[in-house]
C-alpha cells in the first residue's frame, strides 16, 4: 500500500482531466467506451473490477486507483454515454422536478442497461471470472453502481458505492432478497458531503439492511463530495478479503 501522502495526491487527480500523454489508451469496442488494464496473473479467469466515474468526469479518473489494487484483478474505467458542455460525460441528467438529488428516469434505465451490457462484454472479451465481478463508482457512478448491482445481482459478487444514494425510481426494481443474499456491498460517505448528502447515503445503507442485507457502511467525519486516502485503503481492505 502507497503512503497516505501519494493517495491524497491521487485525490486531486479525480477532479481533473489528467495530464496530455499520461491517459490510457480508451478502447472503442465495446457498448461503452473504456480504458483498462489486464492482471498481472498467468491463471485464467482473473476477477473484475469495473469503474464508473462521476458527473463531468471520464474513464480516465478512478482508473486511477488501478495502482493501489491487487494485481491479480483485471480494472475496467468505463465512460458514461451523455457528453456535458464543456468538458467530460454523465450517467444521467439529473430531475430538476424533485427536490432530493436524483436523475431522469429514462436517462438511468438507458444507463443501467448499458452497464449490464458492458459488464457482460468484458467478461466475456477478458475472460474474466464471472464470480468475481465488482461494480464501483463514485457520486453518479455510486447510483449507477446501485442500478446495475442491485437488478441484476448475478452478475456481480459485489458493488462499491462511493458517496451515492439509492433513487426513489430503482427501488420497486431491485431484486428479491434470496437473490441478492450473496451480494457483497461496501458504501462509503463522508458527513460533510454537500452535493449528496450523508444523510440519503445513509437511508440507503439503512434500506438495503431492511431487505436483509449487510452492508460495510463507513462514514468519514468532516469528509465532503470526494475521496480520501481513508476511503481507498478501506475500499482495497473489503475488495481483498470479499474476492477471497
Amino acid at each position: 500500500m502507497k503512503s497516505s501522502v501519494s493517495l491524497l495526491l491521487l485525490v486531486l487527480v479525480f477532479f481533473a482531466q489528467c495530464a496530455t500523454g499520461q491517459n490510457a489508451i480508451v478502447e472503442n469496442d465495446l457498448s461503452l467506451k473504456y480504458v483498462m488494464q489486464p492482471t498481472s496473473s498467468k491463471t485464467d479467469k482473473s476477477p473484475l473490477v469495473i469503474l464508473l466515474h462521476g458527473y463531468g468526469g471520464d474513464e480516465q479518473n478512478l482508473f486511477q486507483l488501478r495502482r493501489y489494487f491487487p494485481e491479480n484483478f483485471i480494472i475496467v474505467a468505463a465512460r458514461a454515454p451523455q457528453s456535458v458542455p464543456g468538458a467530460g460525460y454523465r450517467w444521467f441528467e439529473r430531475d430538476n422536478s424533485i427536490r432530493k438529488y436524483t436523475g431522469r428516469k429514462e436517462d438511468l434505465e438507458r444507463s443501467r442497461k448499458l452497464v449490464l451490457k458492458f459488464t457482460s462484454e468484458v467478461v466475456k472479451k477478458y475472460h474474466a471470472d464471472p464470480t468475481r465481478v465488482y461494480v464501483m463508482g463514485f457520486s453518479q457512478g455510486a447510483i449507477m453502481s446501485y442500478e446495475a448491482g442491485l437488478t441484476a445481482p448475478k452478475l456481480y459478487r459485489g458493488i462499491g458505492v462511493l458517496s451515492g444514494l439509492l433513487p426513489q425510481s430503482l427501488k420497486p426494481m431491485i431484486a428479491k432478497p434470496d437473490a441478492l443474499s450473496q451480494l457483497r456491498i461496501f458504501v462509503a460517505h463522508g458527513t460533510a458531503d454537500g452535493v449528496l448528502s450523508f444523510e440519503d447515503g445513509k437511508a440507503a445503507v439503512d434500506h438495503l439492511i431492511s431487505l436483509g442485507l449487510k452492508p460495510a457502511f463507513h462514514s468519514y467525519k468532516d469528509m465532503g463530495h470526494n475521496i480520501s486516502a481513508d476511503v481507498v485503503t478501506d475500499l482495497v481492505k473489503w475488495l481483498q478479503t470479499s474476492s477471497k
